[in-house]
């Protein structure tokens, strides 16, 4: 008997509803027996920071499963209407779950780095459905939109416009009448925001961060830069291997796949330039890494990927346990 049953489980949606489900116990549980380190700190330019939008905890932890959902519905929606992964497989949920929970205080709170790993995911479909379009100029406003007006509440999304702007050309876009739709959407929300008063020019101002280290004891900081670790290794060795594959891609799948590439990459710099911000960043890059797995095991479903698949998501559930014990 060989294991190709087994690796063919772990693409379903069973094992990832198993995986999901599992999380969410595990999230309960750190939750209700008080281990949640809260973010008390305002990071907005203007605007109140996500994570002080939810003052009562259970409803912070609440929105914070919906933030994850969404993720993943995201996710969900651009292998299926792109197929980024070149394969129908959940496998990207299973692991963006074991991600989340292997650092529990991103899981069990609402925050801006929920927030995070939906809009972009979600101006990334955007953004695809803009490949090689003559008329996509209202889609790019919207994208650059939300991101300049989230910008408000921290200024994180900034960086989401650079990899917006170069998705223009990777989407083969970039012109005029674009680089004007995308101005405008940056524009736009600051003139609302500073027209009708909601924001006044003197309290547009860079906050002055509490680093999520010094809230954290040693031993769960070295745990948070060791998961970190762990995926950014495990992610870029899968990466080095899929650029093989993606060059044999078609013009329009390797611009799909350059666009999550440049979007990890750019959070993976981000985490370690702004490194008392660290976990803003978290999720999306949970999400980045999750995809690019994903699409490693989508390719290469050997008899025994499952051993490789199994190990991964076992590695996350003992970094939470570690949460737990430690």
């Amino acid at each position: 008997m060989t294991g190709r049953p087994l690796t063919r489980i772990a693409h379903t949606r069973f094992f990832a509803g198993a995986i999901a489900l599992a999380a969410t116990v595990c999230a309960c549980i750190y939750f209700f027996t008080g281990h949640t380190v809260p973010l008390t700190a305002d990071y907005g330019l203007g605007l109140p920071s996500a994570n002080l939008w939810f003052s009562v905890p259970v409803i912070s932890l609440a929105a914070a499963f919906a933030a994850g959902i969404g993720t993943i519905v995201a996710m969900t929606l651009l292998n299926k209407i792109y197929n980024v992964l070149r394969s129908m497989t959940m496998l990207f949920a299973a692991f963006f779950t074991a991600m989340q929970i292997a650092t529990p205080d991103i899981a069990t709170q609402f925050f801006t780095g929920s927030l995070l790993a939906v809009v972009v995911p979600a101006c990334l479909l955007l953004l695809f459905s803009c490949y090689k379009s003559s008329d996509a100029s209202r889609r790019v406003f919207i994208i650059f939109f939300v991101l300049s007006a989230l910008t408000a509440t921290q200024y994180c999304y900034a960086i989401y416009l650079i990899a917006s702007f170069a998705g223009l050309g990777q989407m083969r876009i970039f012109n005029l009448r674009n680089l004007l739709a995308s101005l405008m959407g940056i524009v736009t929300p600051w003139i609302l925001l500073l027209g009708f008063g909601i924001v006044s020019p003197s309290e547009i101002d860079m906050p002055e961060l509490a680093s999520i280290f010094a809230a954290l004891n040693l031993e769960d900081a070295v745990l948070l830069v060791a998961t970190v670790s762990f995926t950014a290794a495990v992610t870029l060795l899968l990466y080095i291997i899929n650029v093989v594959r993606t060059i044999a891609y078609n013009a329009r799948a390797r611009a799909f796949n350059g666009s999550f590439t440049l979007v990890l990459l750019l959070t993976l710099a981000a985490m370690c330039a702004d490194y008392q911000n660290i976990i803003a960043y978290l999720p999306l890059f949970n999400f980045s890494c999750a995809m690019e797995m994903a699409h490693f095991f989508s390719t290469h479903r050997g008899d025994k990927t499952f051993i490789a698949i199994f190990g991964i998501i076992a590695v996350y559930f003992a970094l939470f346990l570690c949460q737990i014990v430690i």
